[in-house]
């Protein structure tokens, strides 16, 4: 599992990598009105969203330069730690405390540019601290590339039961799941890890199957598009190979019960597979993991 970082005052220089769609969060303080800003993937000086975290927490866009509020009402104040989490996808972004429905609805999302990385304000009006505890890797502002997708997608064992440090968040149950494949009855699935649990899990054959052997998708040198059926883009990323004739699989994900699911893109079948509840989930509307078009062709995707 990764590791948690406790952000105090001297930690103005990082920013978090987050570029697949959510984040959770710990935060407390005795002052009023906490910010993180959501930043452009491209460019770690592009603000797109500032959000004001209150009994009326705010969304201001730069985009537009409009703001919108969201009356919270039931938290009294945040003099203790509470778990939260935020995500952005299927143009929206959701805030809420863990284990309860989102208080923030936000339905103008952009699609581009792509945001990248969470800015935690490391203090509220006054200057009074805020502690903010993020299960993340930092990312030191000055070494932050200036390339969009800078880093080359990979696949890593885990080590020591700890995520690799550039694993790719994929989807969103309740916590980030990480992108993860594994062998399955000698095909080589993309699926979904649940770091709660400890484990990833792949569908197969209707079911979905838990694996405590598999590899982790690192780095972000890749984008979700979205598409349909068995309209597979030049560029889509090959994430494992099927057990007929080693046809590639790629990488899928889509929205089931207001989750976002990782899971594997079938051409033969027009279908991406998801590994969810005990089942495998067939979906004919999903998004798809891409390269960047300057980037080098591939072959069928091997275990390393």
């Amino acid at each position: 599992m990764a590791e948690d970082r406790v952000i105090v005052p001297d930690d103005r220089n990082f920013m978090y990598k987050a570029n697949s769609g959510g984040i959770r969060f710990k935060m407390r303080t005795t002052g009023h009105f906490p910010e993180l800003a959501l930043i452009a993937a491209h460019d770690p000086n592009l603000c797109l969203y500032k959000i004001t975290l209150g009994q009326e927490t705010r969304v201001y866009n730069f985009g537009d330069k409009q703001e919108e509020k969201f009356p919270i009402g039931d938290i009294p104040n945040f003099h203790y730690f509470r778990e939260y989490y935020i995500s952005w996808h299927s143009n929206k972004i959701k805030i809420g405390e863990v284990g309860h429905k989102p208080f923030v609805n936000y339905d103008r999302l952009y699609t581009e540019p792509i945001i990248g990385f969470v800015l935690f304000r490391p203090d509220c009006k006054h200057s009074i601290p805020v502690e903010w505890i993020v299960e993340l890797s930092p990312v030191e502002l000055s070494i932050v590339p200036t390339k969009k997708f800078s880093d080359r997608l990979q696949w890593l064992p885990m080590v020591d039961g700890k995520l690799p440090q550039n694993a790719m968040i994929g989807g969103f149950e309740n916590e980030p799941t990480y992108i993860a494949r594994a062998e399955h009855n000698n095909s080589l699935c993309p699926g979904k890890y649940v770091p709660s649990i400890g484990k990833a899990f792949v569908a197969w054959g209707g079911r979905e199957f838990d694996k405590q052997n598999f590899e982790i998708l690192c780095g972000y040198n890749a984008k979700w598009i979205k598409t349909r059926t068995n309209y597979i883009p030049q560029n889509a990323f090959i994430g494992g190979r099927s057990e007929v004739q080693n046809e590639p699989l790629y990488i899928g994900r889509a929205k089931i019960d207001r989750k976002l699911i990782p899971g594997k893109v079938h051409v033969r079948y027009k279908t991406c597979y998801l590994p969810y509840d005990g089942k495998e989930v067939e979906v004919s509307l999903y998004e798809i993991l891409v390269l960047p078009d300057d980037e080098i062709p591939q072959g069928v995707a091997l275990p390393s």
